[in-house]
């Protein structure tokens, strides 16, 4: 018997929210460069010692604007405002920095680091009050707040990058005691491998090592943005708000993910990452038409399409796998489009689960698991895909050697595997098309397969209404023909707030993560009128989230952000 070669699909999706605050040119959170200096580059460029592993990369237009407004525009984020001398920090900085500069996981990062450590440990472990931060706050000197900027900034750098670089890792091996220029050639470092994310992917995708694909602009749930009443296919009951209906908009966002797509890689996009894997019928016409080859989403959407159940043993193999590891041809209003289905419990395992294990063990483990699949597969006729398709950069800070020991020890286990392959999707779906259809598309997301992640609570509902209203006076107003300029910049405020990011965080979050967004969601409303000359409504005055008990007033103390939480426009 030939001996049957098994491919493997891994899909790495990037994406941060959209934080600018355009009224003042700074980003309210600063995970666009955080996380360039951490993951972006450096999960493309680690693919440059392992030729033989092909992958493919979701590279979100929202993520890639940001970029080119820290490099372009030498756009700054809150983050990095407290950035000024030690010595000349005000107690409200102080603060900020206090509350802010241990965003990283504690026992798997900061723990690693005895100073760092130590700096964590005068604070507390635990998030602080108001009234702790400030007794807090008289506990470090200036050097100690200079050596925290250092220290927050050093580590959010990827620690391959640190180890191999001599001022990096002269910076680790000092521990303290840093000094002014050596926090700004740190930031400068920065702004380097922000520099370098594009090119990266650029210079892999030409050597057709890598396929970059795009999403939707500001991350939509597109199917919502066709009609939010859609959920009710998968949830019926879900309690809805006002009905928002407003197809083009998701048509122009997909667009002009492509115009971004064509000028930064001189290409076509190919593959399409519908936001969070979220698709319904209507996707298909949407990007059939606009000239897209192929799209992903989960599982469970194959399996509510084809009415059948993936079942799975005690070890989470697939028992029927020609149903799972195999592309399909969705159909859907006259239009059709190849479709893959992510293993969703081997995605997870990389999410959730290897970061509890040592690195080679956890890649022993995938490995082992393609090999399950490869041998019940060895009897079936045909080609057979395995998709692995996750978040990119999140998981990694929870394991033990970052994303580097994982990945090198996964890279080499595969390259060296007898009949494990790993391609790009499009270059597999260019020898292997779908030999399958789905007549109908489920509707849903990798979130329980349904889509009430973003809509159908009290403030996910108020949400959708403010968005509605602020939508029908967009378009009632491009009634009267105003300037096109005019109207392109209301237009783009609409859909800014039309990102996923702003209901995801609502009634799922804790207040005080949610909360900015919420802030962020009605500055972006407020441009749309402001951008019309129109007085603002009354529902972008005050918080749409409402602030639990203990809660009140949080974003005004000094020892928060309470720039990105007090609107920067009156109303009129």
């Amino acid at each position: 018997m030939t001996e049957k070669v098994l491919y493997i699909a891994f899909v790495w999706n990037q994406h941060q929210p959209y934080y600018r605050d355009e009224q003042r040119g700074l980003f309210i959170m600063p995970w666009v460069r955080l996380h360039a200096a951490k993951d972006y580059y450096r999960m493309a460029s680690i693919l440059e010692q392992y030729p033989e592993i092909r992958a493919t990369f979701s590279l979100s237009p929202s993520l890639l604007d940001q970029l080119e407004g820290y490099i372009e525009e030498e756009a700054t984020d809150l983050y990095l405002n407290v950035m000024k001398k030690a010595r000349e920090l005000d107690e409200r900085e102080q603060s900020f920095l206090l509350r802010h500069y241990f965003d990283i996981q504690h026992e798997k990062v900061i723990a690693k680091y005895p100073y760092y450590r130590q700096l964590l440990e005068r604070r507390g472990f635990n998030e602080p009050h108001a009234d702790e931060l400030e007794k807090a706050r008289q506990r470090y000197t200036v050097q100690d707040y200079l050596d925290l900027q250092v220290w927050f900034n050093l580590v959010w750098i990827d620690p391959e990058i640190r180890r191999q670089d001599a001022f990096l890792r002269g910076l680790e091996q000092k521990g303290r005691n840093f000094s002014e220029k050596e926090k700004e050639e740190l930031i400068k470092y920065h702004f380097s491998l922000m520099e370098d994310v594009v090119p990266v992917h650029r210079r892999l995708q030409k050597k057709e090592q890598i396929e970059i694909i795009t999403t939707a602009y500001y991350h939509p749930i597109i199917p919502l943005l066709v009609d939010n009443y859609t959920s009710l296919r998968a949830t019926p009951g879900l309690p809805l708000p006002q009905r928002f209906s407003f197809p083009e908009d998701a048509r122009a966002q997909v667009e002009m993910a492509a115009v971004q797509y064509r000028r930064l890689f001189d290409a076509e996009p190919r593959g399409f990452w519908p936001p969070e894997m979220a698709v319904s019928p209507e996707t298909i016409p949407l990007l059939a038409d606009l000239g897209f080859a192929w799209t992903i989403t989960d599982e469970q959407i194959l399996a509510r399409s084809l009415d059948v159940e993936i079942y799975r043993d005690g070890y989470g193999h697939v028992l029927n796998p020609e149903v799972l590891y195999q592309p399909y041809l969705a159909c859907g209003e006259g239009a059709e489009l190849p479709v893959i289905f992510r293993d969703h419990h081997l995605s997870d395992r990389i999410g959730f689960v290897y970061q509890h294990m040592a690195a080679n063990d956890a890649a022993a483990d995938l490995v082992h698991r393609l090999q399950v699949i490869r041998d019940k597969l060895q009897g079936s006729g045909g080609s057979y895909l395995v998709t692995i398709a996750l978040d990119g950069e999140n998981a990694w800070e929870w394991y033990a050697g970052e994303k580097n020991d994982f990945l090198h020890a996964l890279y080499r286990s595969i390259s060296s595997a007898p009949y494990l392959e790993t391609v790009t999707v499009a270059d597999y779906l260019a020898e292997n098309p779908p030999k399958r259809r789905i007549t109908h598309l489920a509707t849903g997301s990798w979130v329980d397969h349904n889509l009430a992640r973003w809509i159908g609570t009290e403030h996910k509902n108020r949400l959708w209404d403010c968005l509605l209203e602020t939508r029908q006076a967009v378009k009632k107003w491009a009634a009267k023909s105003p300037a096109p300029h005019a109207l392109k910049k209301s237009l783009r405020s609409i859909y800014k707030a039309e990102g996923s990011d702003f209901t995801w965080w609502m009634d799922s979050m804790p207040y005080h993560l949610a909360a900015p967004f919420e802030v962020l969601f009605r500055q972006h409303l407020a441009d749309a009128y402001l951008t019309m000359e129109m007085r603002l409504p009354s529902f972008l005055a005050k918080p749409l989230l409402k602030a639990p008990p203990g809660e009140e007033g949080r974003y005004e103390c000094a020892a928060e952000i309470p720039v990105c939480m007090v609107p920067t426009w009156k109303e009129k």
